[in-house]
Parts: C-alpha cells; structure tokens; sequence
C-alpha cells in the first residue's frame, strides 16, 4: 500500500514536470503582449511540448491577439505531429526539386538555388507593386532598422505606393487597405529614400516557387535559414541597416532582432552558416 502511494506521487510529479513544460494559446497570446518578436515566439513553439487549440474557434481567438499567420501555421504543424517547420505545398521546379525532394533544412546547402530576385526600379507615387522581401511592421510602421517586431507581411505581398517624401513613403496593402508607413533613417540605411523603395518594391512577384519547399517556407515566414544564399536571405529578412554591414560583399551582416538585441550571421562562400538564433 504504502509502495502504491509512492508510485502514484511519483506519476502525479512527473505529469506536473510535463505540464510546466508544455505551451498553449494563452501562452502565445503572453509572449505577443510582452513584444516578443516572431522569431522568439517561434522558438519556443519549436521547442515546448505542444497542447495548443487548432479549432476553428481557437485560431481566430490567435488571430484577433495579433498572433501571425506564421506563427499559426507552425502551432498547426506542430499541433499535428510535426517537429519542424511544414513543407509548402507549392512545387519547386523540377531541377532544384531533384536535387533537394525533400526540401529539410538540413539538406539546403547542397541545394542549387538559382538567382530569382526581381530587378532594382525607381518607384512612382501611385502605382501598385508587390513587396521584394518579407517583413516585421508595428503599429503600421516599418522603420529601416528592420526590426523583427509586430506582425509579419510576407515577400510578393501586393501594395500601392501612396506617398514619397525626403524622409519616409506609405504604402496601401492591396489584399487589407492597411497602410504601412516606411521610415527611412539615413544614418542607418545610407541610402536616399527613394533607393529604400527601389530595394523593397518590385513591378512583378518574386517566384519563390521556383525554390525548394522548405525554402519558400522560410521566405513566407520571414526566417533565414542556415544553407540559404545571400538573396534568400534577403527575401526572408530584408536588408541589413548598412551602418553596421556597409557591403552586402561582406561575410558578416548584423541585424537587429529588437532595438536592444542583435543579431549577427555569418556567410561562407554566399551560404549562410551561423546566426543568433538560426538553424
């Protein structure tokens, strides 16, 4: 009787160790109220037991506390079975396919990836465009140091540039009518403020489709990858503040994932190797 009791308090604090370990909604909803950026969030989805709530109930409760698309998308993978981030389904072409079927991160730097960015233009007030790289606005505003903070607008996003001023321009996103306010910090960027729209507005979509699976998930999601090129990494982080990386030749950019906290990766033969926070 006695050995059953002690059985029993034993399985009772093993369930209580589990359950301290695991993550829910109401955990996500935390993270996201105390400014955590995607990325942060996303570790932590990757790394704690998951007991989250899909239902249909559940993910608009997610949606409406400002919860990304990205990050609901890996509660899903995750809710279902998945230890990594879910393929999409969108089918690369055939060659890179071949040479990657199964598109794992792991596997990304024997990938050939072939250069797809769109090229550089000279934008006019008025005319609607598609977003060369994904990123992190707050309160509708997209400041140049390019923090990964606030919700995440993926690459090709559609939006019509409204105003060009000396310091900043406004766009429309065509698929909510939210306006994001583009502030450009010449100390920082090194750069007019018409070049910063050339870098982050295109004429045509960037066809991400031509990558591997989990290429085109890390672009959508606004996550660099280690084994991604330059450009890929450019299309998933937007470009480095050149105060700190004044050469995208350079071997090391530094970005920044908040005001406070940096993050540096490194670059070894245009393959991205190491980073704070990148696997």
């Amino acid at each position: 009787m006695h050995y059953s009791r002690i059985t029993l308090l034993a399985a009772l604090a093993l369930g209580a160790v589990s359950s301290l370990c695991a993550m829910n909604n109401d955990d996500l909803v935390k993270l996201k109220k105390a400014g955590m950026s995607d990325e942060t969030i996303l570790a932590s989805v990757n790394r704690e037991k998951p007991e989250f709530d899909t239902s249909a109930d559940g993910l608009i409760e997610l949606k409406e506390a400002g919860i990304s698309e990205a990050v609901i998308q890996r509660v899903i993978a995750r809710k279902s079975g998945e230890t990594a981030p879910a393929a999409s389904t969108t089918t690369a072409s055939s060659s890179v396919a071949a040479a990657n079927p199964s598109g794992n991160e792991s596997e990304l730097f024997s990938v050939e990836s072939p250069k797809i960015a769109p090229p550089i233009i000279v934008p006019a007030v008025g005319q609607d465009y598609f977003l060369r790289f994904s990123l992190h606005e707050e309160d509708n505003e997209y400041p140049i140091t390019n923090y990964a903070r606030g919700s995440l607008v993926p690459i090709n996003t559609p939006v019509k540039l409204i105003s060009l001023d000396g310091k900043n321009f406004t766009l429309k996103r065509l698929d909510s009518s939210e306006t994001i306010k583009v502030e450009n910090i010449e100390k920082y960027s090194k750069r007019s403020t018409s070049e910063v729209a050339g870098l982050l507005l295109s004429s045509v979509k960037t066809p991400i489709e031509q990558l591997v699976p989990a290429l085109q998930k890390a672009i959508l999601a606004g996550e660099p990858r280690k084994g991604m090129t330059k450009e890929q990494v450019i299309m998933a982080r937007g470009y480095p503040p050149a105060h700190e990386t004044p050469s995208l030749d350079l071997d090391r950019w530094v970005y920044w994932s908040s005001r406070f906290v940096k993050q540096t990766l490194v670059f070894n033969n245009d393959r991205l190797i190491e980073g704070r926070g990148i696997y």
